[in-house]
């Protein structure tokens, strides 16, 4: 596409600002919007692996990130009396693949760093009306300002502003995995060290890990079937009801939440979507597809497809370009979605005879089989 293209990029986490990164250094000029303040930071470790990976050499950004890695050395399973079942040593886990671990808010600062000078970015802003206009898109923001746009990207998460102004609902299907999850950090009470622990019990369990600071993120996720999550000042009250009765650690950590900080909570939703393109809009990330953090991919995947929609749009007339993102792209996020949708099964397996069956196979199966099934998982995405 020509370099005076103008392109509306809705969303400034991690697939937004990545591929305003790619545009802005082949000599694009995006204009980046967010909702927010600031840039998001919501502090939770993610991964960059497979192509990912490679594309972050590419972008000359994996030496900051490599050294901003999160620090963990090894993850545990333990059962309800906290006894661990399996134990992976993160040295043999990923010997031999292309991954590094970050926290979310290290990756964006690193992003927005890299974009800030090469894109225009408007922070309390988002998107109010999509008016398709032949070759060209009008759009209005919710300040009262407007704008005209050849490509209009929705990088703006799974409950994306951008799909819902310019796709119906029956070109979508939310994807319910009967799960709910919150998330929150709070200071190292329990004294880990460089460990990423998983409490599991039968239909709900933790995940508490260190960070760079030694502060520690916390991750929370137990079947329900609500749809929708409750207010913010009531979500403490609903972590607390679903974890009574937890065992001792469990209980500590959620003791520990500080009132006064912001609590993530949603279900665990997946979007199917019959294309990611509409005209000129375009979906990148979790507001086209949503992977869920049960999957461990999604933040990977977000950097993955932004740099192949960046890269298409450089290369390629627009349509051609949304065609070529979207079927390299597409097989692998059909996979994950069905392999997150079976795991799911197992990391909150409900049944007792599922649940009796995890917990054996944690203790006794060899390690190697794990090992396998993380390389696996971390080469696709």
């Amino acid at each position: 596409m020509d370099k005076n293209t103008r392109v509306l990029i809705s969303g400034a986490g991690v697939a937004g600002l990545t591929c305003a990164i790619w545009l802005g250094r082949q000599g694009f000029r995006p204009v980046v919007i967010e909702k927010s303040s600031s840039i998001r930071a919501d502090g939770y470790i993610i991964s960059l692996s497979h192509e990912s990976y490679r594309y972050a050499e590419s972008l000359d950004l994996l030496q900051k990130i490599t050294a901003k890695n999160a620090g963990i050395k090894q993850s545990s399973y333990h059962d309800r009396d906290g006894r661990a079942m399996l134990k992976l040593k993160y040295e043999d886990l990923f010997a031999g693949i292309d991954v590094v671990q970050i926290m979310r808010d290290d990756l964006e600062d690193i992003l927005y760093d890299a974009a800030k000078d090469i894109a225009e970015i408007r922070l309390s802003t988002s998107l109010a009306m999509i008016q398709p206009d032949g070759d060209r898109t009008q759009v209005k923001f919710d300040d009262g300002s407007s704008g005209e746009f050849d490509v209009v990207i929705g990088a703006d998460g799974v409950h994306s502003n951008t799909r819902s102004l310019s796709f119906d609902a029956t070109e979508y299907t939310k994807y319910y995995l009967g799960l709910f999850s919150s998330a929150y950090r709070l200071p190292n009470t329990i004294n880990l060290h460089e460990v990423f622990q998983n409490h599991m019990e039968r239909s709900r369990y933790m995940c508490v890990y260190t960070t760079r600071d030694n502060d520690l993120g916390c991750v929370f996720i137990w079947k329900s079937d609500k749809l929708v999550a409750p207010p913010p000042a009531a979500r403490y009250r609903e972590l607390k009801s679903q974890f009574e009765d937890a065992p001792a650690l469990v209980t500590e950590v959620v003791a520990g939440f500080c009132r006064d900080q912001p609590m993530y909570m949603d279900p665990l939703v997946q979007l199917e979507m019959r294309r990611w393109s509409k005209g000129n809009v375009v979906l990148l990330g979790d507001a086209a597809h949503c992977l869920t953090l049960l999957s461990g991919q999604g933040a990977s995947s977000a950097f993955w497809g932004a740099c192949k929609l960046a890269q298409s749009l450089v290369a390629c007339t627009k349509s051609d370009a949304f065609k070529a993102y979207e079927n390299a792209f597409r097989p692998m996020i059909t996979e994950v979605q069905s392999a997150t949708r079976l795991a799911a099964k197992w990391y909150v397996p409900g049944s007792a005879v599922r649940y009796a069956l995890r917990d054996a196979a944690m203790r006794y199966l060899p390690d190697r089989l794990f090992q396998h099934y993380f390389k696996s998982k971390y080469s696709k995405a």
